[in-house]
């Protein structure tokens, strides 16, 4: 016996399909390898307040601005999952003060996380852990109208009150600029004792057989390393001397053999200043200038492998230009770039310049142009 198809069936089953492809389209889109990748930087870095601004690489000119603030934003850091957007902003009557915030973005919903104005603290330069469980932070906080040495903080973003407490108890160990490793277990940030300078490296749970949980590497440079992926290695800038005149190489320290080697020889004549660890855990990008007759007065972006015997080859160079600041995708795909027009095309001072957000390609060997007059530029999406 055959069943009779009424219009309330067929709408029913209409309603259906179109519900399972929204989930489908729904799923694709939120996918992040379906994503169209975006950056954030601040804006402007003159003539204004910076906020924290995104775009789609592929159309840049069509920025949207995330963060209202009206004294500025210090710095800030995506979620793994770009969801939400951790911020420092500029607090207090003057700005004198510094504070950690939330934004939830797909919800646009701004979150207290610290109260660092009812403390009178300055806290910035926040960190997602890479599961997004944790958010680390430096914080100091201010003895009679002045501010003491930096501790890192750790924000608990699974509890419901964001509960937040000092990385390490001991208030004698000072540091800033954290950072983690991929595999979420170690933090590794610079100590800010200046009878004890360093990098100071933090393990949840220890690596080693000897159940040590903080390490520390001896160097005078007075900034962060970069961290492998697997949280074994860090390779750290340290200072050289070379005809009285003071440079800077790379250093590499394995934390498990507790071995330590130059990573750029200081014999050569180079001046080698931040690196950063590709995701493939293969792969260093570091700005380099030398010091001999290839001399240049802005710092130029070179890769080496992290293999014996590796030589550095330059992937960005050019002479009107200065790349010190540079960011990996997670897929170590591209690199964003702050990069600075030192010199015009004729060669001459450039005495309007302003930072510039480029995207290097790897695979292409191509850069493409974002946007001037922003800074501190991060991927905004997976």
């Amino acid at each position: 016996m055959l069943m009779k198809i009424t219009k309330l069936d067929i709408i029913v089953v209409i309603t259906i399909i179109l519900c399972m492809t929204g989930v489908a389209v729904a799923g694709v889109i939120s996918n992040p390898i379906n994503r169209v990748p975006r950056i954030a930087y601040l804006y402007p870095a003159y003539s204004g307040v910076p906020n924290v601004w995104v775009s789609d690489i592929d159309n840049p000119s069509e920025a949207r601005q995330l963060t209202f603030s009206e004294l500025g934003i210090y710095d800030y850091d995506f979620s793994p999952d770009g969801r939400f957007l951790a911020f420092s902003e500029h607090a207090g009557d003057n700005g004198e003060l510094a504070t950690i915030r939330m934004l939830d973005i797909p919800n646009n919903k701004v979150i207290e996380l610290v109260d660092c104005v009812s403390s009178k603290a300055y806290c910035t330069t926040p960190s997602f852990s890479p599961d997004g469980h944790l958010l680390a932070y430096q914080r100091s906080e201010s003895f009679d109208k002045r501010f003491g040495l930096s501790r890192i903080w750790l924000v608990d973003l699974t509890s419901t009150n964001y509960e937040t407490t000092p990385l390490i108890a001991d208030t004698q160990v000072v540091g800033h600029s954290p950072i983690w490793s991929q595999d979420n277990n170690t933090i590794a940030f610079y100590s800010a004792d200046t009878t004890q300078q360093g990098i100071l490296i933090y393990d949840f749970v220890p690596r080693g057989d000897d159940d040590i949980q903080l390490r520390f590497i001896p160097t005078s440079h007075g900034t962060m390393g970069t961290i492998s992926p697997n949280g074994q290695q860090i390779i750290f800038p340290e200072i050289a001397q070379r005809q009285s005149i003071f440079y800077s190489h790379l250093r590499i320290a394995d934390l498990h053999n507790k071995e330590f080697s130059a990573f750029t020889n200081p014999e050569e004549p180079i001046d080698d200043a931040v690196a950063g660890w590709s995701p493939n855990g293969k792969t260093v990008a570091f700005a380099r200038r030398y010091s001999d007759d290839r001399w240049t007065q802005g710092y130029q972006l070179y890769f080496m492998d992290t293999t014996p015997d590796a030589e550095a080859i330059p992937i960005i160079f050019d002479p009107r230009y200065s790349t010190s600041y540079f960011r990996w995708n997670t897929t170590g795909e591209r690199l964003v770039l702050q990069r600075f027009p030192l010199l015009n095309e004729d060669g001459t001072p450039n005495s309007k310049g302003m930072p510039e957000i480029w995207i290097y390609d790897v695979e292409t060997d191509t850069l493409t142009f974002i946007t001037d007059n922003a800074f501190i530029p991060q991927w905004a999406s997976p």
